[in-house]
């Protein structure tokens, strides 16, 4: 099994201990590289991966949505949120998916009861922000969301393709620079699907400077690096704190039963691919 990642300045991604994890948890002989790739050099890496014998990979930031245009088939939930993370080499044929709701909703299951018919707190408006949305309202059954983004068009576009298949979700859309924490807001969750915090700018945010931590029962930052400051910012508020490595991990396990066919309980492979940042976090 040769897997990979397609992805642009992600080196630090923690894609092949997880499937080092899986490789072992499953007893089975497998690798997986990862390859950068420039915004026009989309076509001509996928090429080369399947030249050099790849039978499946993942894709990142920021090739998700762009990748749609090159691959053969797509499946509806990929179709249906914009954004490809996951492929399949078929032949001569590229066949993409997408696992981004089931690593989202993984770990927050045991959490089901506290988001029910709440509110949630989006910051950013890409395609994983979308099948984040879609995951709290079919999974969880949040009732309305706050979506923020850089751009009202941008905006307006994320809108749209949720009223689409969301027709009973509120969804209320602020940009970036209009962002302003009312004392009556809310939140059964907050989730941060920009880079901002992540491992390339960890000190960043998307919030607005006196956002108050205590008006968000739970904080759920899909990057996870240990210097990201609003990780730090949530857990110095002694909120109920997910980073990315879970969804990470549930992302991984179901692009390799996608891929083989195969499946590998979590727990082993969370804790032997994410052993370092379990320790630094405790």
């Amino acid at each position: 099994m040769k897997f990979g990642l397609i992805g642009k300045n992600v080196s630090y991604s923690k894609s092949p201990d997880v499937f080092k994890a899986i490789f072992k948890v499953d007893r089975r002989d497998g690798s997986f590289e990862i390859f950068h790739a420039e915004n026009d050099e989309l076509h001509s890496k996928l090429n080369e991966l399947v030249a050099i014998g790849l039978t499946a990979f993942s894709v990142t930031i920021p090739h998700k949505k762009a990748i749609l245009e090159v691959l053969d088939e797509v499946d509806t939930v990929a179709r249906t949120l914009d954004a490809v993370n996951s492929v399949v080499v078929d032949g001569k044929k590229l066949r993409g998916f997408n696992t981004d709701m089931y690593g989202f909703s993984l770990p927050l299951r045991k959490y089901a009861e506290r988001l029910k018919h709440g509110t949630a707190l989006i910051l950013g408006c890409g395609g994983s922000a979308r099948a984040v949305a879609y995951s709290l309202y079919a999974d969880y059954e949040i009732k309305e969301i706050v979506v923020v983004g850089r751009s009202q068009d941008k905006l307006d576009c994320f809108e749209q393709a949720l009223k689409k298949h969301l027709t009973s979700l509120k969804i209320r859309t602020i940009v970036k620079d209009q962002f302003r924490h009312q004392r009556n807001n809310r939140y059964a969750i907050t989730v941060n699907c920009t880079p901002a915090g992540g491992w390339n700018k960890p000190n960043e945010t998307p919030l607005p400077s006196r956002f108050n931590w205590e008006h968000t029962a739970l904080y759920y930052d899909l990057n996870y690096n240990p210097d990201n400051i609003l990780i730090q910012n949530a857990m110095n508020a002694k909120l109920i704190v997910i980073d990315g490595s879970q969804m990470l991990t549930g992302q991984a396990i179901q692009s390799y039963f996608i891929w083989t066919g195969r499946t590998v309980p979590f727990e082993p492979v969370y804790s032997d691919a994410f052993r370092d940042h379990l320790e630094a976090r405790n």
